[in-house]
């Protein structure tokens, strides 16, 4: 079966972390996914402009199974309605194809491009408006 598990933030953000090749995480929050009492997913909000009304999100999976309905329901539902964000990033190494499949998969648009950013390799930044969200009902949206 897989579920959520919130509360473990330190333990998601170092699996999330090593998985994308970064040294960590700011201030921010987590969310896992696991199957079987194992964690095949994560995801991490960060970097939280108010003035914008932007968060960023790594992301990062072991295996597709995580991707239910009701996973993404929660993963979405919270930058989005939780942190009143109406803009969620996404970035990862052009050359990371699965990463760029999962991205376009999600919903998520290209907006440009970092050159170099995962040197020698460039980084294509994701976007997704809050109202472009196909995760959670329009009903379920709260406009601020």
């Amino acid at each position: 079966m897989i579920s959520i598990i919130t509360n473990i933030d330190d333990y998601v953000r170092a699996w999330v972390a090593k998985r994308i090749g970064i040294r960590g995480f700011g201030l921010s929050t987590a969310i896992g996914v696991q199957q079987d009492g194992q964690l095949i997913a994560g995801a991490v909000f960060h970097d939280y402009r108010d003035e914008h009304r932007q968060i960023e999100a790594s992301i990062a999976s072991d295996s597709p199974r995580w991707a239910t309905r009701s996973v993404l329901y929660s993963l979405f539902a919270y930058p989005f309605n939780q942190c009143d964000a109406n803009r969620l990033l996404v970035t990862c190494d052009e050359s990371n194809d699965k990463a760029m499949k999962m991205n376009k998969q999600l919903g998520f648009t290209p907006e440009g491009i970092l050159r170099q950013m995962y040197y020698p390799n460039d980084a294509i930044v994701w976007g997704m408006l809050k109202d472009e969200c196909k995760w959670i009902t329009k009903k379920e949206l709260k406009y601020g």
